[in-house]
């Protein structure tokens, strides 16, 4: 049985025209629509990835209250203007969809995927990494990336954390 290395948790605080920009700058494709959800996906794997090497990579990640605060802030936005929202609006606020920027910026990720988060903050990453060390041992993938990303008005915040094999 392989043993995994699990790195240390790293965390990531930003306002939002600085996320914003880190993540424009490190995405290989126009970020159109991106909410602060896509933008902590991005950033978080950016440093994850930083100077390692390719090779076969998942990502994990979640959140507590980013998909409910993206769709919120549409319906709000459309309570204010009085005008009636494009489909595209409700579809960008979808997790899922930071796959296809993640994916395009980072040649070495071959699958994403993204859990909702429910419940106590421990018992999510001990259930994420237990999907990683499955993920590892099976041979699917050499390195998983797991995440909790948090956009808040305060500052958004990010956490990461590298498992191996």
């Amino acid at each position: 049985m392989k043993t995994l290395r699990i790195g240390a948790m790293r965390e990531q605080r930003f306002d939002s025209a600085t996320l914003s920009a880190l993540a424009r700058r490190q995405s290989a494709v126009p970020l159109r629509r991106a909410g602060a959800l896509t933008e902590l996906a991005i950033v978080g794997v950016a440093d994850c990835l930083a100077g390692r090497p390719a090779c076969s990579t998942m990502v994990l990640w979640g959140s507590r209250i980013g998909a409910r605060a993206a769709g919120a802030r549409v319906v709000s936005d459309v309570v204010f203007a009085r005008e009636a929202p494009f489909p595209f609006d409700f579809l960008a606020t979808q997790p899922i969809l930071a796959a296809i920027p993640l994916q395009q910026s980072f040649p070495c990720i071959e699958s994403v995927l993204y859990q909702p988060w429910t419940g106590e903050t421990e018992m999510h990453w001990l259930r994420m990494r237990a999907l990683a060390a499955v993920f590892l041992r099976a041979g699917r993938h050499a390195r998983v990336l797991c995440g909790q990303v948090e956009p808040e008005e305060g500052g958004h915040l990010g956490r990461w954390q590298v498992l191996e094999s």
